[in-house]
């Protein structure tokens, strides 16, 4: 099926937290007065008001005790169908997409968003609560998304941290999505869309990704010793049987996946440090504009409690933070920082984390209290 092009005009985006998913998945009767949330709340301190009102300017709105409440027509992305979505304010804080809780008898799942049709993360059927590893797991880094098109029509979507990465690579107004938990974009000029495409509308996959994906897929199925029963040289003979092979390489691309709130303190952090606090330079590439691409590390993660202060935070190449999250980390006690200094190991190995002083300083008014490994 060929593509069908249209120009991205707006856009507003929502992280879905581990909350937000086990509230609208929950099976009915999990509360003890009624079925709990079914909506998606969007702050108004992220999305204004009038935001709101400009962005669905062709849709007359009904006005409510709560406040003004659209009934707005949303394609999904991918030719997944059309459907009438209501969208309003509830509360003075927020407005939000409502009959989003999939086990009800008044769902109305933007299609986009729903398991059964736009391959949505699935929540586990004996989930228990937000904290449930798997929930934190599943949301981590999906950002859901209405668009709005020059002509005026209005489209869902979904995409995870690093296809946003991608896009944010390619395009800097997109970056916002990776530091802010919900938004407005605005663009000007627009940006080329196809909305045949559910998972690569915007066109910034690595080539090949589909295949891959697919193969990545099988393997995670297999078990990891499935090819236990070959020799190693029927193994290179396989691998290796045509060097001159006209086959396409297909490449895959992995990104730490990142979510900081206080954009804030996220940007002014890498603007003062201008490289990893853990290994300098080393690890460290420049992005298309010629800035350092560094990422920022909660030491005490946010689903575990810790805070967005810069107490918490690091600044570190995504080599580093791939580490931090998955290898054997031990010695981060922020309380035995000596000359703005701290030695800690990754899989044994010594590293060092360098604080300007002024940073430091602040770790020591907060009482140096964060341990993590």
């Amino acid at each position: 099926m060929g593509k069908t092009l249209a120009e991205l005009k707006e856009l507003v985006f929502r992280q879905i937290t581990p909350a937000d998913f086990f509230n609208i998945n929950k099976p009915p009767g999990t509360e003890d007065r009624g079925g709990g949330q079914s909506y998606i709340d969007v702050p108004v301190r992220n999305v204004e008001l009038d935001t709101w009102h400009s962005f669905f300017a062709n849709v007359e709105p009904t006005e409510t005790r709560s406040g003004p409440l659209w009934n707005v027509e949303i394609n999904s992305l991918g030719n997944l169908g059309r459907q009438e979505v209501a969208i309003g304010q509830r509360r003075d804080a927020s407005v939000n997409i409502r009959s989003q809780k999939l086990l009800s008898r008044s769902s109305n799942r933007v299609l986009a968003w729903h398991p059964d049709h736009g391959d949505f993360p699935r929540a586990p059927a004996d989930m228990s609560s937000a904290e449930d590893p798997r929930v934190i797991e599943l949301t981590a880094g999906v950002r859901i998304f209405i668009l709005k098109t020059e002509q005026d029509d209005y489209w869902a979507g979904w995409l995870r941290t690093e296809e946003i990465q991608r896009l944010a690579a390619v395009d800097a107004r997109f970056e916002e999505m990776l530091v802010e938990p919900a938004g407005h974009l605005s663009f000007d000029p627009a940006v080329e869309l196809d909305v045949t495409s559910l998972k690569d509308p915007f066109g910034v996959l690595p080539h090949a990704a589909t295949e891959a994906k697919a193969e990545i897929d099988a393997e995670k199925k297999a078990p990891y010793n499935a090819k236990a029963g070959r020799t190693e040289e029927a193994i290179a003979a396989d691998l290796f049987q045509d060097d001159s092979s006209s086959e396409e390489v297909k490449k895959t691309q992995k990104v730490i996946e990142t979510f900081e709130r206080n954009r804030k303190a996220v940007r002014d952090l890498k603007r003062l440090y201008k490289t990893c606090q853990v290994t300098g330079d080393d690890f460290v590439f420049s992005k298309v504009n010629g800035e350092p691409y560094l990422e920022v590390h909660h030491l005490v993660p946010l689903g575990e409690g810790g805070s967005d202060d810069p107490a918490n935070l690091v600044v570190i190449s995504a080599h580093i933070h791939r580490m931090l999250h998955y290898a054997v980390v031990e010695g981060i006690d922020l309380s035995k920082i000596v000359d703005d200094k701290l030695d800690f190991t990754i899989n044994g190995e010594t590293f060092t984390i360098t604080w300007r002083p002024e940073h430091a300083k602040v770790i020591s008014d907060a009482g140096g209290a964060v341990a993590t490994a």
